[in-house]
């Protein structure tokens, strides 16, 4: 016995020689590589607890109540565009548009999305081109941006034939036309549904009406259980296995089996598309490129979701701005019935391109997406040693020596609101500022670089569409909610609540 027991403490003391001489080597050659490219460090952010352990702790107590945008995130850039995290990994944060610019671009190939998130997201979504790296990206890349021309993404048909849905959710007041309701559980389910049609060749039954079947609205239903769990489990890194309940498991499960059964009908022989030259079907088209079941079913998931709560939440955001402001709701509105006539007299057909030449509609849509990007926090791992081209020193205009296995994090929602850049009024909406402005790195509501959203024209054109119909459908609009603005984090950044009170034109 005492042998064994002798083998083995050998054994670890060995282990862990080699762990130490491989740390010490390692650390060696990083030291050499960060004196080679001039690099200094960041400064490190203050933490009451060792390796900033409050951090995880909040995890456990909750975000209720807090706004850790503006509490735990932004205060953290007061003094600085670049930091080091205490953590128990090796973490570093910037808001600078050049360094986003070379994590996103330049030196794109020196970053991964990293495996954990890939495994989480994989239990609901699978493999597909939002956490796969390397060559399997690009392969998904190249498969599905075709689909995204203008001829796909300029059908509005769809989108007109569900509004119905939507506004049948307002309550009707009892007499002068007014109508009021949160509109925020109402544009999710339009959502889904218009994603649906586009992606599956099949409505989810999620609208209040729709008469679907039972099948496509617990599939609906699945998708927001599962999506809650994952947002836990997102704050967890690498330990996000710890958190799988039950009901997540099953969730996935039925979300999964739905999107299987929709591909193995468009499968099947003898299908007879439900798409033709007029009605574009992504599940239709993928089925003539490969039969691979799960790379359809996979690839239609990782649209879905991504499609899905980003357009509602943009929506959102829009729709409490415009309530908020009712100035600017009035010059939108003078606009768009200039351009586009009202609903009973229009004056041109809302078309991708009729749409894009409305300038005032798209500054509306920027300046919202600048102060609530539906993506406001995100992050990179280094695969191997890099270097970012500022934030180290004492001036912060020194490179920064990244080394391999850091998380790199970054805030849109932080630069998109640096005085710096946008002016003393960056916390204020004023669309009228992007008159004449270029977009630059210093605007990335849909990433950039590589892997620059391959659908942010098609959301841009279901907003717009949105929004020119409501305008023309009401002259007036309220906030009904006085306080604050809420902010709900999750997979998203969308509005806590979008409730408003909103006037028909024709009443």
């Amino acid at each position: 016995m005492s042998f064994h027991i002798t083998e083995i403490a050998i054994l670890a003391i060995s282990y862990l020689l080699y762990k130490l001489t491989k740390f010490h080597l390692s650390s060696r050659a990083f030291h050499s590589f960060a004196v080679k490219n001039n690099c200094l460090p960041p400064p490190t952010q203050h933490t009451t607890l060792p390796y900033g352990l409050e951090r995880y702790l909040i995890l456990f107590t909750g975000f209720k109540g807090i706004d850790i945008l503006e509490t735990l995130i932004r205060p953290r850039f007061a003094n600085t565009h670049t930091i080091a995290i205490p953590s128990l990994k090796r973490h570093l944060s910037t808001v600078s548009p050049e360094n986003i610019k070379t994590i996103l671009g330049t030196s794109f190939a020196d970053y991964s999305l990293g495996a954990s998130r890939a495994a989480n997201l994989g239990d609901l979504i699978g493999h597909g081109i939002f956490t796969a790296d390397g060559e399997s990206w690009t392969r998904f890349r190249a498969q599905l941006k075709p689909q995204f021309t203008r001829g796909q993404i300029g059908d509005l048909e769809v989108a007109e034939r569900h509004l119905g849905g939507l506004w049948a959710g307002l309550e009707r007041e009892a007499d002068g036309g007014w109508e009021r309701g949160d509109l925020g559980k109402g544009l999710r389910r339009w959502t889904l549904d218009v994603s649906m049609e586009f992606l599956f060749g099949v409505g989810s039954g999620s609208q209040v009406g729709d008469g679907e079947s039972e099948k496509k609205v617990r599939f609906a239903e699945a998708m927001v259980v599962a999506q809650e769990t994952i947002i836990v489990r997102l704050r967890l890194g690498k330990w996000y296995w710890l958190v799988s309940p039950k009901r997540f498991r099953m969730a996935c499960k039925t979300v999964k089996e739905f999107t299987g059964e929709c591909v193995d009908r468009v499968l099947a022989p003898g299908y007879k598309p439900v798409g033709d030259a007029k009605k574009f079907v992504l599940m239709e088209e993928l089925a003539r490129q490969t039969e691979d079941r799960t790379e359809i079913r996979d690839q239609c998931l990782h649209l879905l979701l991504a499609g899905r709560d980003t357009t509602a939440a943009l929506l959102g955001w829009c729709i409490v701005l415009l309530s908020r402001h009712p100035t600017e709701f009035e010059k939108l509105r003078t606009t768009v019935l200039a351009q586009f006539g009202t609903s009973s007299a229009p004056k041109q057909e809302l078309t991708f391109e009729s749409l894009k030449t409305c300038k005032e509609l798209t500054h509306l849509e920027y300046e919202t997406l600048r102060l609530y990007p539906i993506v406001p926090l995100n992050s990179r791992v280094a695969i191997r040693n890099t270097v970012l081209p500022n934030g180290g020193g004492p001036k912060g205009d020194s490179p920064v020596a990244v080394r391999k296995g850091t998380t790199v994090g970054y805030s849109t929602y932080v630069m998109h609101r640096r005085h710096d850049i946008w002016g003393e009024d960056a916390d204020e909406f004023r669309p009228a500022r992007w008159e004449g402005r270029k977009l630059g790195w210093e605007y990335i509501p849909f990433s950039g670089g590589a892997r620059v959203c391959i659908g942010q024209q098609y959301a841009l054109n279901e907003v717009s569409f949105v929004l020119v119909r409501l305008l023309q459908r009401y002259d007036k609009i309220e906030s009904l909610d006085d306080g604050p603005i809420v902010k709900q984090v999750t997979m998203t950044l969308s509005p806590a609540n979008v409730s408003v009170r909103m006037h028909r034109a024709d009443a």
